[in-house]
């Protein structure tokens, strides 16, 4: 399955390479493949999503529940959840695809209104951009939840940190509670008033920040199907997104350059939390891997990770053995494969996408992580958020003499870590 997924991306970096190219092509037979295409990888990205939820154990037994008084669906009011219901629907995904592709003049009455309904109530940004009016100045609409399923699915196949941090969808400024456990647990005699301690209540608060790709293509695209023009513009516009998001994860600096903060940024490195090994990858010694695992606190080791590039696992860790001569890093022979030896079925992506193990911890590779620096800690600790629902416009102003159009892809979102103790890191030096 993951095979045939990447036959498709091959595929269709292929057409895309030939519509930029402006020679003459049969836009009617290349429409027909995108669309095609299209429809297999959103069937594929569905297994795979359903897949993870089954053996995660998140699809439980639906039981009948009663009725309640209040109003509103899952904390939104009856509003919101129509708004929210008809950017699910292929009625709305249909006319905000022809919409980019035609522009707004080429809406009929009917499919105004589908976008109207899809984009009622602001966001409480004030983001003008958000909001779909009558108004020919109008800027656009939100992005289709069928699309921005598609989006999140091709996230969580193709990066590597993405899948096993913390990721939420909630709009405005979002605190995420933290613990500040300080005092231990005391015996206290019957009828004794306990000691309350210095135990507190924190907080990660996570803002926005925008989140821009823009892209050149060729107005030939505007003469395809509405699934292939949705393939086509999800992938070229939205993978150098995901690529900025997991460099952020690891890298981002923070508020001060208007970008979420990343984990090598946002904990205080220091001699309790990281150690240097050594000036090249050579120094790089089966106690380097105890030492560090020693160093992460004993309750965050059965959900860590190590994370590390290419470069630093091949060429250094891979070399190393114990006394006995055997390797420390034990390949995943799960990874990169489709399906399992038991009877042909599908891999689990949370075990395909791991490497090996080292020390009985996961190993994952990225490559936004510096060469040299090994990062061991539980991600689920890195909380990312994405506040407003991702937005889809374009422009023929900067393409006019070249007969090229502009899309622009946008986002608002923030990230942080809520406890620094969850991560160690080894690194040259």
């Amino acid at each position: 399955m993951y095979k045939r997924l990447k036959e498709i991306e091959s595929r269709k970096a292929e057409i895309r390479g030939l519509i930029e190219s402006g020679d003459d092509l049969d836009a009617q037979a290349i429409s027909e493949e995108l669309e095609s295409l299209s429809q297999e990888e959103r069937g594929i990205l569905d297994k795979i999503e359903l897949l993870q939820k089954a053996q995660s154990g998140q699809i439980p037994d639906l039981k009948p529940v009663e009725e309640r008084t209040f109003s509103g669906h899952g904390g939104l009011s009856p509003a919101e959840y129509q708004m929210y219901e008809a950017r699910k629907s292929r009625d709305y995904r249909h006319a905000f695809f022809k919409m980019l592709q035609c522009g707004k003049g080429s809406l009929s009455t009917e499919e105004r209104g589908i976008l109207q309904s899809g984009n009622a109530i602001g966001n409480g940004r004030n983001l003008a951009e958000l909001r779909f009016t009558s108004d020919t100045s109008s800027a656009g609409a939100a992005i289709p939840q069928i699309t921005l399923d598609t989006v999140i699915q091709k996230m969580l196949i193709t990066s590597a940190v993405y899948p096993f941090i913390s990721k939420y969808n909630l709009k405005g400024n979002l605190k995420v509670p933290v613990e500040n456990v300080f005092g231990d647990a005391a015996w206290t005699a019957e009828g004794t008033v306990a000691d309350p301690g210095n135990d507190s209540l924190g907080g990660l608060l996570l803002s926005a920040y925008d989140l821009i790709k823009t892209v050149k293509v060729s107005r030939v695209v505007e003469q395809l199907s509405v699934d292939a023009f949705e393939a086509y513009i999800v992938d070229k516009l939205f993978r150098k997104i995901m690529v900025s998001i997991e460099n952020a994860v690891l890298n981002g600096i923070g508020p001060t350059a208007n970008q979420p903060t990343g984990i090598l940024n946002a904990v205080t490195w220091g001699a309790n939390n990281s150690l240097a090994y050594g000036k090249d990858l050579t120094k790089l010694t089966y106690d380097t891997f105890t030492a560090l695992k020693a160093k992460l606190v004993a309750p965050y080791h059965p959900g860590a990770y190590w994370v590390m590039n290419t470069n630093t696992l091949y060429s250094g860790v891979c070399a190393i053995k114990d006394a006995l001569g055997r390797p420390i890093f034990l390949e995943n022979p799960q990874w990169g494969l489709t399906t399992d030896s038991n009877g042909g079925n599908q891999t689990d992506y949370s075990k395909s996408a791991i490497v090996g193990r080292i020390l009985g911890n996961p190993v994952i590779m990225s490559p936004y992580i510096p060469d040299g620096s090994i990062l061991f800690g539980d991600l689920r600790f890195y909380h990312f958020n994405l506040s407003v629902d991702v937005l889809i416009e374009k422009s023929y102003e900067y393409g006019f003499a070249s007969n090229d159009v502009w899309y622009k892809g946008w986002l608002l979102a923030d990230g942080g870590i809520s406890q620094q103790e969850a991560f160690v890191l080894g690194k040259l030096g």
